[in-house]
């Protein structure tokens, strides 16, 4: 089958972890590749306003089509959608395909525009990735716009199918979106190449360096992904100042960059009003067959999101033969199981955070036990059995 994946608000040759790009970017790469695989023609349609690049972009086998409007970032192109609407049904590759994979509400809701423009409508998949009324929910804000909580709700009911990553989340869309969603619970994978737990990935890429810039005698702690409220930032930062009180040697590798505004530096007062510089590295992010080198080198990876649909970062780490320490929040307890791969703790709590903590590093063999059951878990996150769950939906 002709199949057109539309990530509009951000590139899948983005870079995760910098700007807009995340988890996101890491499904739509993956699951395009196993489509691809199977034998289908995939073409990803995006219209990141960060893009500078060509407008076209060959990658393994699938093409990556750039659409040009005036949009000046992610919050500015909802105001497009019906220019991009207008625009994918003039390209052939769009018009043609047999069905859309839509990521995000922006995608999706342009998906279904163009449709209603269209003489023939096609299917309509959506994976949501956020709700914004989960986010308002587990932040306790309303930061997310009114637009987009009726956009999604729209969404939940004209789509043809929409895509979980797990029970709970097919739960929430059903208690927040529409009772009445047509939905399949398809859990996301792991590069199993690249994230292994010994020295070399499988794509002949060494994995055995030492962390950049860890120090011989502290433990070293991993945190990856933006440097967010909701991802937990902040969490880290006051659970490390909590750990430094009770005399640990501890220090936190930041792996990840804002999203385009000032997040970063929020963060880098915040660790200098506690005190905390001297124990924090901020380093960019950095490609899988690199990041795996710290995922294995870690004392700990932790995972201190306040929401998240899945968990990519705990579920590499695991992969990796990590000890991972998450929220216990969203997606988060299917890929870590507690006590078991890792350790959970309540969402936004940096006491316990630090407790935690404080305990795996303080026993070692706990930990080695753990990042050994973690790679076991994670076998399970297969993105063949992603896309085929959902393949068998359509």
């Amino acid at each position: 089958m002709r199949v057109a994946i539309l990530s509009l608000h951000t590139s899948p040759l983005a870079q995760p972890g910098q700007g807009d790009a995340g988890g996101l970017n890491v499904y739509v790469t993956n699951t395009a590749r196993v489509l691809c695989d199977l034998g289908h023609q995939v073409t990803i349609f995006t219209a990141d306003p960060a893009w500078d690049g060509p407008g076209s972009v060959t990658r393994d086998q699938f093409e990556v089509r750039h659409l040009r409007v005036s949009a000046t970032g992610k919050d500015d192109l909802p105001q497009h959608m019906t220019e991009l609407a207008a625009q994918l049904a003039r390209t052939p590759e769009y018009r043609d395909a047999d069905w859309v994979w839509a990521h995000y509400w922006i995608s999706a809701q342009t998906a279904l525009m163009s449709n209603d423009s269209s003489a023939s409508r096609k299917p309509v998949v959506v994976s949501f990735h956020t709700i914004g009324a989960v986010k308002n929910r587990d932040t306790g804000t309303s930061l997310e716009p009114a637009q987009r909580l009726e956009a999604e709700a729209q969404i939940a009911r004209d789509a043809h199918l929409l895509v979980a990553n797990t029970p709970l989340e097919a739960r929430a869309m059903r208690e927040l979106l529409d009772p009445n969603a047509r939905i399949v619970v398809a859990q996301p994978g792991v590069n199993h190449k690249i994230f292994t737990p010994g020295e070399t990935c499988e794509t002949g890429e060494p994995g055995d360096a030492r962390l950049p810039n860890a120090p011989a005698s502290p433990h070293t702690l991993v945190c990856v992904g933006r440097m967010q409220y909701i991802k937990g930032t902040d969490i880290m930062m006051r659970a490390l100042a909590e750990l430094r009180q009770t005399g640990m040697n501890v220090r936190v590798e930041f792996l990840g960059g804002g999203s385009g505004g000032p997040d970063t530096q929020d963060f880098e007062r915040l660790a200098t009003e506690l005190g905390v510089s001297d124990g924090v590295d901020i380093t960019p992010p950095v490609p899988p067959h690199e990041l795996v080198t710290w995922y294995r080198r870690a004392d700990l990876v932790i995972v201190p999101s306040r929401s998240e649909s899945f968990g990519f970062v705990a579920a590499e780490a695991a992969a990796s033969g990590a000890c991972v320490v998450a929220s216990r929040v969203g997606g988060l307890p299917s890929v870590v199981v507690d006590g078991e791969t890792g350790v959970l703790f309540e969402p936004g709590d940096h006491v316990g955070l630090a407790r935690a903590i404080t305990e795996l590093l303080n026993d070692p063999d706990k930990r080695e036990r753990m990042g050994q059951a973690g790679v076991l878990h994670a076998q399970s996150f297969t993105w063949d059995t992603c896309v085929r769950n959902v393949l068998n939906q359509l």
